[in-house]
């Protein structure tokens, strides 16, 4: 499906990081599943042969929200331009695309890295919605990058593990959470028995992917959404 959408907000959250909203009309009966993403390109950002620049970002909203959610860091240019563009701006999305969704299961666990928690968050409240085990293990590299923080641990009321983890080796004495890389966590938060699905940037997806196959987690269990 493609859409003509327009900017409903553009929310500051991180100083790296804002949330996109999309909107255009029906959009609550936008079809997809928790965990996929779409493309986004618009007529005034363009690239090599003067064709606009696409990009994938994943779905950080639920199904039959009003509006679509996107979760954008500060990075390369057109990242940029879309954390900039004011209330009203046109953009264009096609989708969904991608397989990184639930496959059913009793217990799971969800290693997220930095703005790789974006499908996780309506990846959460489907499986917490199926009276599943969810237990979430979130990699940041200070307290300040901590997403959707008052919304996840809310949800440890309905069962969520939430397992947050600074990476950096700053002092930050008022965080009371854990440290540490996410594959130095794996002991105390993975079993056998689980489906693992993993999504943030390259190296720490492929870490978490080796000692997963090194503890013995089996290979058709392991989902990764792994940014390019």
């Amino acid at each position: 499906m493609r859409v003509e959408a327009a900017v409903k907000e553009v929310v500051p959250v991180t100083p790296k990081v804002r949330l996109v909203r999309l909107v255009w009309p029906g959009v609550e009966k936008f079809a997809f599943r928790p965990g996929q993403w779409v493309g986004v390109w618009c007529d005034d950002f363009l690239g090599v042969n003067n064709k606009p620049v696409r990009r994938a970002f994943s779905i950080a909203s639920s199904p039959g929200d009003e509006y679509l959610e996107l979760c954008v860091a500060r990075g390369e240019l057109f990242s940029k331009h879309v954390q900039d563009l004011p209330p009203g701006a046109k953009v264009y999305v096609d989708g969904p695309f991608g397989m990184f969704w639930l496959r059913p299961a009793k217990e799971y666990l969800f290693i997220a890295g930095g703005t790789g928690i974006a499908p996780f968050r309506p990846m959460v409240h489907e499986a917490l919605g199926m009276g599943a085990g969810v237990t979430l293990l979130y990699s940041m590299k200070s307290p300040s990058d901590f997403l959707y923080r008052t919304e996840l641990e809310g949800l440890r009321e309905k069962g969520l593990q939430l397992v947050p983890t600074v990476t950096s080796g700053l002092d930050f004495p008022a965080w009371t959470g854990r440290r540490g890389r996410v594959q130095a966590l794996l002991g105390d938060v993975w079993k056998k028995g689980v489906d693992v699905y993993v999504c943030g940037p390259p190296a720490m997806v492929e870490g978490v992917v080796e000692e997963l196959h090194r503890r013995g987690q089996p290979k058709e269990h392991v989902f990764v959404d792994k940014w390019e």
